[in-house]
């Protein structure tokens, strides 16, 4: 008898260390990129996405559109948006933007003049903006190129 339990309790032992090695492995890994929004953003996003006041415009009103950012050059970096409309204009936004890394916010301001704040979240290759673009609610979604 004495046995068959330590038998059973080296069974539920060895069961309970790999469930817990389990429960470690299932974590979620922090990517440093998320925390660093700053660094995580540096690179050329595709738009997938592009809505106003919840109204997909992707692939009717914006065929296509591009976003660049450059890495900080001291206190700030560049940046380029391009956007190729349906009527067949197309428009090129050009300048500098800043990031707020507590709140999670990315600053445009382009050479015109014009500033955009958005609120950006970054998952992996995956980039979601958003925020109020001329009086209207837009979220845009890029992946990384």
């Amino acid at each position: 008898m004495k046995t068959v339990l330590s038998k059973i309790n080296l069974t539920a032992l060895a069961l309970l260390l790999l469930v817990l090695a389990g429960f470690t492995s299932c974590k979620k890994d922090d990517d440093k990129d998320n925390d660093n929004l700053r660094a995580s953003i540096v690179g050329e996003w595709e738009v997938t996405s592009f809505t106003l006041d919840g109204v997909e415009v992707m692939g009717s009103i914006v065929l296509a559109s591009k976003m660049e950012f450059e890495a900080y050059s001291g206190s700030n970096g560049d940046f380029e948006w391009s956007i190729n409309y349906g009527d067949g204009s197309s428009e090129l936004q050009v300048g500098d933007y800043e990031v707020d890394e507590e709140d999670k916010e990315v600053e445009l301001q382009s050479n015109d003049g014009e500033i955009f704040k958005l609120e950006a979240d970054i998952d992996g290759d995956d980039l979601e903006l958003s925020g109020i673009l001329d009086g209207e609610r837009v979220v845009i979604k890029a992946d990384r190129d």
